[in-house]
C-alpha cells in the first residue's frame, strides 16, 4: 500500500537502496489504513504517499506519510462543527521575523494557537499569502482530527518537511561504524542467537544494528550482556 518499495533510489548515490520501515511510518500507516477502510473522511489511498529520507547508514528510510490539501479539505468537511476551521480566528501578519509572512490561527475554544508561514526560502511562487493560508488550515486540521499526533505531515509543510526529518534524524544519530562491528563481534564472541538479537533489537524498534540510536546503545550493550 501507498507504493511500498524493498528499494528506493537515492539522488545521492545514484542507485536504489534498501527501505527501512521507522516505527513512526508504520504507526502512520496503520491509522491512514483505519481511515481509509472505515470510510470516516472520505479518504483513499492517493489522499497519502510516503515521506522517506536517506540515512547516514545507507537506507532509504520511511519517516511518515503526507496527506494531501486535498485530504485535509475532506477531513475538514466532516469534522464536528466545533472542530471546523474557523476563518474568523485567523490574524495576519505582514512583517513577521526575518521578512515572514505569517497567518496565525487562535481558537479558544478549540484550545488552540497554530500559525501558517512562508518567506523567500520555503516559497517560491508569486502566491505566498493563498500558500501561507494553506498550511495555517492544514496543520490547524491535522491537529483538530489528531492525525498530526500520528506521523501524518500536509503537503503543505513543503521542503521543511524533508529538513524536518533530516534533523531529527541528526537528533538521534546512529552509533558509528566502530561500534556496529564491536557489537557485532560481542555478540559472535558471547555465541548469543540470531533470535535473541533480533528480539531485542525489536524491543527498539530497530530492523538490524546498524539502525541502533547512541541514546538507546548502552541500554541494548546492558541487554546483550544479561544474554551471555
Amino acid at each position: 500500500m501507498f507504493n511500498e518499495q524493498k528499494e528506493e533510489y537515492s539522488s545521492k548515490r545514484n542507485e536504489k537502496i534498501p527501505v527501512w520501515q521507522s516505527p513512526k511510518y508504520m504507526q502512520a500507516k496503520k491509522r491512514a489504513i483505519e481511515l481509509i477502510e472505515k470510510k470516516e473522511y472520505g479518504l483513499t489511498e492517493a489522499d497519502f504517499w510516503i515521506l522517506m529520507n536517506e540515512t547516514k547508514t545507507g537506507k532509504m528510510q520511511y519517516t511518515g506519510l503526507i496527506i494531501s490539501h486535498t485530504g485535509c479539505l475532506k477531513i475538514n468537511d466532516k469534522l464536528e462543527d466545533n472542530k471546523k476551521f474557523d476563518p474568523e480566528s485567523v490574524i495576519v501578519d505582514k512583517e513577521g521575523y526575518g521578512d515572514t509572512l505569517v497567518f496565525t490561527y487562535i481558537n479558544k475554544a478549540q484550545r488552540l494557537y497554530e500559525t501558517g508561514e512562508v518567506s523567500k526560502s520555503n516559497c517560491k511562487n508569486s502566491y505566498p499569502y493563498a500558500m501561507a493560508l494553506k498550511r495555517c488550515f492544514d496543520r490547524v486540521v491535522l491537529k483538530n482530527s489528531k492525525l498530526a499526533y500520528e506521523s501524518i505531515y500536509s503537503d503543505s509543510e513543503g521542503a521543511d518537511l524533508t529538513e524536518g526529518a533530516a534533523e531529527e534524524l541528526i537528533g538521534n544519530e546512529k552509533i558509528s561504524e566502530k561500534k556496529v562491528n564491536a557489537l557485532k563481534q560481542s555478540i559472535k564472541n558471547n555465541k548469543i542467537s540470531n533470535s535473541v538479537v533480533k528480539l531485542i533489537l525489536a524491543n527498539y524498534d530497530y530492523a538490524e544494528i546498524e539502525d541502533i540510536e547512541l541514546k538507546n546503545y548502552m541500554n541494548i550493550v546492558n541487554d546483550f550482556i544479561s544474554k551471555k
